[in-house]
């Protein structure tokens, strides 16, 4: 979330020491993330209508939606949150600062903002688990570099790979913990959705929690084979920090060729097979299980999409685009919060409760248009001020007392 929020490689450092690469590939995935979430507020409680009534445009953006970026930006953004904490515990452990103490604060921090993420803002919430998953990547600080690569890619590949399996071999889903059958958890979003149409912000509170806690009650399978993917994610980004390999494209950049032109068609072809899930394409008996298997592709898609932007942006124009982008990346939790109030706003009964109006197409064009207002908005104040707002409380609560927000004059002044 990649760390959701501002870059972990800023913390223990000055503001002026950040890797702006990083912070524009975090940017690029904080735009998959928002388009997915504005899209998912929705589509998760009224997919079926917004499929009946699509029309060929709509079509074409779901087909984009979930081809292309479901599964994928999350992915980014869990392998950057990985070359994050491997870059903070390096330069802390360099100045000889007690990483372990200063680690546990900020990863309780995250979990307190997930939390009010979670009861006031979005069902979704990926906060609350990247901040448990975080504090549990001290465990793997003694880890070797090929520890960290074989243990990541383990927990990419072979959780999927084991479910699918296990549901070829019955034909559909595992059972669940709330031993519910497809037609009932089918039915489940439906009936709640009138908490999301109602105006009691109390009620619309309980459903969040009701669908988060639903999701491993639910979805119990699917839902532990995502956590096991983030940390695997984890592992890979710390073991990228530790090689370096993003922050020395030059003597990496080989190897990031070949991780394009091998993971990206792959990951991509193997998603149409996982996207079709999405799309309401029904598979039935062994296919059900290949199904499954392929959402380890979504990984490799994003290994992908990192390798591709690295090369992008380091070179010609693309420098003019990291620049661009920087300013996103530096306040990601920022953006990433606001997005989720936004959506929830402009959805919801406590708010416009214009939930029912949109189409896929008015979905994906909303997404991408918070997306490019944030952008503006970053740009413009990071001019003056240090840190994103919600970065300065996060920071704040971390180190226990206010931090510096405003820049000084006379950097306010000087030219970018």
């Amino acid at each position: 979330m990649p760390d959701p929020s501002e870059s972990q490689t800023a913390d223990m450092t000055p503001v002026v020491d950040r890797i702006h690469l990083i912070d524009s590939l975090r940017a690029a995935a904080l735009c998959g993330v928002i388009l997915f979430n504005i899209v998912a507020m929705v589509a998760g409680f009224l997919s079926r209508e917004l499929l009946l009534r699509a029309s060929p445009v709509d079509l074409g953006f779901a087909a984009v939606d979930v081809l292309l970026i479901q599964g994928k930006a999350r992915s980014c953004f869990a392998l950057l949150f990985g070359v994050g904490f491997g870059i903070l515990m390096e330069r802390a452990n360099s100045r000889g600062q007690d990483f372990t103490r200063f680690y546990l604060r900020r990863m309780a921090v995250l979990l307190a903002i997930g939390l009010c993420n979670l009861t006031f803002l979005f069902f979704g919430d990926i906060l609350i688990l990247y901040a448990l998953l975080g504090i549990s990547m001290l465990l793997f600080r003694g880890w070797g570099n090929r520890a960290l690569l074989v243990g990541g890619l383990a927990l990419v590949v072979l959780p999927p790979v084991a479910q699918g399996i296990a549901e070829a071999a019955v034909g559909g889903p595992l059972p669940n913990l709330a031993g519910l059958g497809p037609a009932q958890i089918e039915g489940l979003m439906p009936a709640s959705v009138q908490a999301y149409r109602g105006s009691s912000f109390s009620t619309y509170a309980m459903a969040n929690w009701r669908y988060y806690l639903d999701m491993y009650r639910v979805h119990t399978a699917d839902t532990l084979v995502y956590n096991a993917s983030v940390l695997g994610l984890f592992l890979l980004g710390l073991w990228a920090a530790r090689s370096n390999v993003l922050t020395d494209i030059e003597r990496w950049r080989p190897f990031l060729r070949r991780v394009v032109w091998w993971c990206l068609p792959a990951g991509l072809l193997l998603s149409v097979v996982q996207g079709t899930r999405h799309l309401g394409i029904a598979a039935h008996g062994a296919a059900y299980g290949v199904v499954t298997a392929s959402y380890a592709a979504l990984a490799f898609a994003a290994f992908g999409y990192i390798a591709l932007l690295c090369l992008f942006l380091t070179r010609g124009r693309g420098r003019q685009i990291q620049k661009v982008l920087a300013p996103m990346g530096r306040m990601a939790l920022t953006g990433y919060l606001a997005s989720n109030l936004i959506g929830a706003f402009v959805f919801y009964g406590w708010g416009l409760g214009s939930m029912s109006r949109w189409s896929i197409t008015g979905l994906c064009l909303l997404g991408l248009t918070i997306f490019a207002g944030l952008c503006a908005f970053s740009a413009v104040w990071l001019r003056f001020f240090r840190f994103g707002l919600a970065e300065w409380v996060w920071r704040s609560l971390t180190y226990g007392y206010p931090q510096p927000l405003l820049k000084p004059r006379a950097a306010v002044r000087a030219p970018a």
